[in-house]
């Protein structure tokens, strides 16, 4: 009588072995993906929770009805005057400028002729598209509407666009 396993059985129990260790890895690899897209996803709810907090702010501090899109080519500067002012702490008024920068940063320049001030702050990194499109009451148009109340300011991050809502909450022309 023969001791051990045959060489079919050996091989049967290998693909046997094989095929619950490759679902075990699928299983985990699904799992390691879901993870990466929730936290991508997180930090995109974040990135958003925080430009909208301090585009808002700008917005609702907006002098009269200073707001320019500038546009070149796909560059797009999105400018305005407010009280919000980072650096003065509201004392003094400010022109704001979004844009994109050479490196994809979302950057938000505050500048003031009067102290000859400018302050560049790198919001966001991975950006690589930037617009805006304002309400005229009807719809979002992309150029700007005269005494818009609302906007939208769209950012791609990492191939994942975000939209955040701008809305000019006071009366300020």
């Amino acid at each position: 009588m023969k001791k051990g396993f045959t060489l079919l059985e050996l091989l049967i129990a290998a693909a046997i072995s094989s095929i619950v260790a490759l679902g075990v890895f699928s299983i985990f690899s699904s799992i390691a993906n879901m993870r990466d897209s929730s936290i991508t996803q997180s930090r995109n709810i974040i990135i958003q929770e925080s430009l909208t907090r301090l585009i808002n702010r700008d917005a609702r501090m907006m002098i009269g009805n200073s707001i320019s899109l500038d546009k070149a080519g796909q560059v797009y500067r999105l400018k305005f005057s407010t009280q919000n002012s980072m650096r003065f702490n509201k004392a003094l008024p400010v022109d704001v400028t979004y844009y994109i920068d050479d490196e994809n940063y979302f950057v938000r320049k505050e500048e003031n002729s009067d102290t000859a001030f400018s302050m560049e702050m790198r919001i966001v990194p991975n950006v690589t598209e930037f617009s805006a499109t304002f309400y005229d009451g009807t719809e979002y148009k992309n150029e700007v509407v005269a005494n818009a109340k609302m906007m939208n300011v769209t950012l791609k991050i990492n191939e994942q666009q975000i939209v955040i809502p701008v809305a000019r909450t006071m009366d300020n022309t």
